[in-house]
Order: structure tokens, then sequence, then C-alpha cells
């Protein structure tokens, strides 16, 4: 396979993504939701069926066969390293399996019919797969079948790697063939090269640095913040904050007034039993989410509270777990089903091992995550890790309306000029949705200086900004909106569908879509509220399509959103997405619309990126619409998917 060796991969760290954090919003923000049910519009299931003929379309993305990071990366690699990276191990037993197009069910299962095991999947069309023997000779005759090659170590490694010096120690996670990854000391280079030649190992990447970041826009003054009123409180949902910790970390009367009676578990995960919060942006999170304080309060003031303090001793993170199911295993089994997270890595939009562990998590399990989008804006591609993950809610900053904090809150529509910027490293559109993120009034720590906030606002609140606190915000809003679908609309979301919903309710602050600094607009509850949805009742393989119809009304905009919950990427390939669904949509009078794209005559664009997809028709006409959802391609399936629909 020839070598095409592009871009460049910067270095990573990891921050709490704040420029502080946050429980209070402004009036601005939401719009206070009616406890009652939804619009009566609702959609009509027609089943599930075979597509008879796949149209010859433009699919955006799509590059016919595996593309590999150390492809495509912009990194000189020493000649005398690359000969050695591209020799094939002793008793190799990795192979990459390309086929010449979607992969159907059946054709997967004759592979895997031959003793192969799949191992993971490399876009466009190929197989990573494990085989003691000759592979080429086992699968030969297997239709569609292109090439078999020998999964080199050069592909193992991540290009980022090479800008390492020779004997530097160089700390980095490996994943294995059974997906499981640890960390690894290595001395210099050679020592990678060497492993890499290991058959269990299916990728080498730079451990990330764990570093608190809230040092910016400090001193500015303080102002009131308006409390928005919700008819809905998480009334009976568990949220999880994982972060620096939690006040004077005792669940006793010491504890902050927003938390006492509210908390359902503290764990002390970077200190040995020891959860308290000197660094402040902890409580501030968890505040912004369901702080229940006598005079402020957060987005879900009734919802519970599971916290894990993952602050170290020297204030990194270095209590987060090498795996990051571990993180969320814990939170889960302690009742959480919404987990939050304002911290990250900034890695100009890579899709790292954390991003992987993310999406396999939320693809696995009823959990909802969450992940604030960086901080480290307003320049484009931008987006820090575990941000990258397909399947997580990756939430950027909006201005707050506190104008006499100055210009940093005075225009609802502004993104903050911190906010992290999209498209990810392959082109997806992040972040999904935002949410203020300035001049945000939550919770303050007992134990933390009045150096750690913006602004002091008494004993007990303070002022913080930042995508830290804007993604509370968002997490409360995910747990009023969980709230209702199960209260009023008798179903358990799905993580898919929480999205989904989020993002057809969501508001253009005016800079048009697709777009990788709003992402899919501003979360505006109320909207979300209501509407028409699909909650993952049906399943696709590769040529598969399902079928629904709904009766729309003119006069105001229709918005309908796909989303599922993808299979984990490979880190080694350039291009993350893995099952590639459709969304089709034919209007009453026959206008075909195909998800994002938003460009006329909005069909002759079709997505190849993304496991979001979206059809915005701002002058729908009245009558019967039918919504497609077609499986073009779906090589780790079947894939369930989730609708909304906003009108």
């Amino acid at each position: 396979m020839s070598m095409r060796m592009k871009k460049k991969n910067p270095s990573k760290k990891v921050f709490l993504s704040v420029l502080s954090a946050a429980t209070i919003l402004s009036t601005v923000a939401l719009s206070s939701p009616s406890t009652g049910g939804a619009s009566s519009f609702e959609l009509d299931f027609k089943g599930v069926s075979k597509i008879t003929e796949m149209k010859s379309v433009s699919k955006n993305g799509k590059t016919g066969e595996a593309s590999f990071l150390a492809e495509t990366e912009n990194v000189k690699i020493p000649k005398g390293l690359q000969k050695k990276l591209e020799v094939v191990p002793k008793d190799n037993s990795l192979y990459i399996v390309q086929f010449d197009g979607p992969i159907l069910e059946e054709t997967k299962k004759e592979l895997e019919s031959t003793g192969a095991t799949i191992v993971d999947y490399i876009p466009d069309y190929a197989y990573i797969v494990e085989y003691k023997g000759d592979v080429a000779k086992a699968t030969n005759g297997i239709a569609h079948l292109e090439s078999v090659e020998p999964y080199l170590p050069l592909y193992k490694v991540d290009p980022l790697l090479f800008t390492k010096g020779a004997s530097a120690l160089v700390k980095a996670v490996a994943l294995d063939a059974k997906q499981n990854n640890k960390e690894i000391s290595f001395k210099g280079i050679d020592e990678i090269v060497e492993y890499a030649a290991n058959n269990n190992v299916l990728y080498i990447s730079p451990k990330p640095e764990y570093k608190v970041m809230n040092d910016v826009a400090r001193g500015i003054v303080k102002a009131d913040v308006a409390q928005s009123s919700y008819g809905l409180y998480g009334q009976g949902q568990t949220v999880a904050v994982a972060d620096t910790g939690l006040d004077t970390g005792r669940n006793d009367s010491s504890m902050h007034e927003a938390f006492r009676g509210k908390i359902t578990a503290l764990y002390a995960l970077g200190r040995s039993n020891n959860s308290n919060d000197p660094n402040g942006h902890g409580t501030h999170v968890a505040g912004s989410v369901l702080g229940n304080g006598t005079s402020n309060k957060g987005m879900a003031p009734q919802a519970n509270l599971v916290f894990q303090s993952i602050m170290d001793s020297s204030g990194g993170l270095g209590g987060l777990p090498s795996n990051l199911s571990t993180l969320f295993s814990q939170a889960y089994t302690a009742g959480a089903r919404i987990h939050t997270n304002s911290w990250g890595a900034a890695v100009n939009g890579a899709y790292t091992t954390d991003s992987r562990n993310v999406d396999d998590y939320v693809r696995k399990n009823d959990m909802a995550v969450l992940f604030a989008a960086g901080n480290e804006g307003p320049n484009s591609g931008t987006i820090s890790a575990p941000g990258t993950a397909k399947n997580a809610i990756t939430v950027g900053a909006t201005e707050n309306y506190r104008p006499s904090f100055g210009s940093y809150a005075d225009n609802i529509n502004h993104v903050a000029q911190f906010s992290s910027r999209g498209p990810t490293r392959d082109g997806r559109i992040k972040p999904d949705v935002m949410a203020p993120g300035t001049f945000i009034l939550s919770a303050r720590s007992s134990l933390a200086p009045d150096s750690s906030f913006w602004a002091n606002h008494d004993s007990k609140y303070a002022y913080m900004g930042g995508t830290s606190m804007a993604t509370p915000i968002v997490a409360g809003n995910v747990a009023q909106l969980r709230e209702h679908f199960i209260k009023n609309r008798g179903i358990t979301p799905k993580p898919s569908l929480l999205k989904a919903a989020l993002i057809a309710g969501a508001t253009d602050v005016g800079l048009g879509f697709p777009n990788g600094n709003q992402g899919w607009g501003r979360v505006t509850l109320d909207k979300s509220l209501n509407t028409a949805f699909v909650n993952e009742t049906s399943s696709l393989s590769t040529s598969q399509k399902a079928t629904y119809s709904f009766t729309a009304t003119a006069g105001k905009p229709l918005k309908i959103s796909l989303v599922w919950s993808d299979a984990p990427a490979s880190t080694s390939a350039s291009i993350t997405l893995v099952n590639d669904l459709d969304l089709v949509i034919t209007a009453p009078d026959g206008t075909q619309y195909v998800g994002n794209d938003f460009t006329a005559p909005y069909n002759n664009n079709w997505d190849g990126r993304n496991n979001v997809e979206n059809v915005f028709v701002n002058a729908p006409q009245s009558g019967t619409y039918t919504v497609e959802v077609q499986a073009y391609n779906v090589p780790q399936g079947p894939q369930a998917f989730s609708l909304a629909i906003v009108n």
C-alpha cells in the first residue's frame, strides 16, 4: 500500500474546559417549557424494506479504500524508521481485508465463517481481522473482496509520536486486539517501533497530560443573573459529574447548601478518601446542573447527583482512569444516566483513544455523555478530546446576556471568543450544540480562593465562564428532557434521541448550517420538548431503509434530526464514521432533501462523515412528508437510530 504523508498532529494538553464554571442561566438561554404534552403530529411507521436500487450519488467523505492516519498526516518519518515499520512482523496475524464497496451483512458473515476474527473497521470498506494462517487463501472467493494485506506496524503508531526525541521518555496508551488499552512508558521512538511489531498491538498513541486551565479573564466585574423558570426540574433523574471535587467533600451539614440531600454517591478517585474542592471548578459545574440553593438554582434542581472527584494531590486530573468506561460504569452503577464532563485534551480535533472509549460506552449503555468542546478558540479545528467522540453531546459556549459585564456578555447570538470550533480532524460537524458560557453564576466551593473565579458574588456563589460552564447547563437540560420523555411521552429515551431532540430544537445564532462555530445551534429546550420522534425502534443493515410519514403545517420551520450511536472508530483510521446512514425527506410536492445538504437543489451532496444528519426547511408545505432512513454502509451492524422532528 502506498504511503502518502500529509498533515501535522499538534501536541496534546488536557484541561478543565473552564474559563470558569456555572449553575445559573440567564433568561435569554431557554424559554420556559410547559409540563404538558407535545405537538399533535406524530410519525407513522411504514416499515423496513430493501433498497432495490442504490442511487449513484456523490458521497461526501468517501475515498473508496482504507485510509490510515499514517498516510494522511504530514509528519516526516526518518527513512530508517519507516523501513522498520513497513516490515511485516514475524508470524503476523493481523490483516487488512478490503472490499470494493458497502459491506452487506451476508458478506460480513461469510468473512467470519472463514475463521477470521473481525477486530476493527477502517473506512472505506475494510476490516482489520485476526487470522492465524493463510488468510488470503481462506478468504478467496468472497464476493466483492478486493485485497488482503498485512496490517503493518506503520499503521499502528500515531504520527504525533514521530515528533518525539529518539531517546525521550514517552508516555503512551496502547490498544490491543481485544480493544483493551494500557498505559506504557517508552524510552524513545525505537522502543515504540519495536512494540508496534507485536501481533497483539492495534494502535499506540500519546498519553494526554491532564491539566486544569482556569486562568483566563480573571477580575471581571460581577452582576446579577436572572434565574430561568422551568416546568421540569429533573425529578427522578440522576446526573454524574466528574470534576475537581465538591465543596468540603463530606456529604453532611458542612456541604454547600445547593447539594444537601441530593448526593447519591461521592467518590474520591484522585486523592485517597478526599473529594473536596480547593479548586472551585467541580462545585461550580455541579451547581449549574442541579444546584438547589436558597437564592440560586441549577437547570434541574430536583435531580440527584453522583460526583466523581478526579483531581489528584498536585492539582491535575490524575484520578481519570486509563479507560473512561471505568469512570462511566461507576456512575451508571450508582444510578446515573447522564454524565457530564467539563475537561478535555487540546488535540486540534483529533479522534483519540478516549474518544473511542466514549463512543463504545454510549453505544452499549443507556447513558447520555456530555463533553465540553474546549477553550481553544477562536480558530477552526480546535475541538478537544474526548469532545471529538461521535456519540458524545459536545457543547460549545455562546455569550450570556449581562451587558454590564462588557463585551463578553452583551450578545446572546455571539459565539464566545474562547469556545473551540469545529470541524474535527476528519471533517465532522462539532460542537453539537451551544449554551451560554460567560459570566455564569453558580455554587462556590468554601475552599476555593477568589482567584479561581471570574468574579465573586458572595460566600456561596461566584461567576465563572468557559465551555466548562456551558456543558453542565446542557446536562441539566438533558435531565429535564429525559424527565419529560419518561413522564409525558411514556418512553425511556435513548442517548441518541436526547441528542436528536436537543439538535432539532436548537436555535441558529445567525451563522447558518452546517457550521463549525455553532454546530447545530443554541439549545432551546421548549422546542426540544415538542417533538415527533423515533426512539431506536428499528435497526438497519446495508441496503435497507425504514420509511415514515407525517403531516407538517406551513407557517413555521420544519426541522428533522437523525442521530445514531455509531460503532467506535479505529484510532488508526483517518475517517471515523463506521456505519453510514442517510436521511432522505420527500416533500408533498416531490421535492427531495438529503441530510446535511443545505444548498440547492438539497439532494446532491450526500454526507459520508457524520452520525448526525439534519434537514431544515424554513418554509415547509402543508401536507404529508415522507421520511426515509437509508443504510448506505453498515459494516458493524445492524444499526439502530433515533429521529426527532420539530414543526
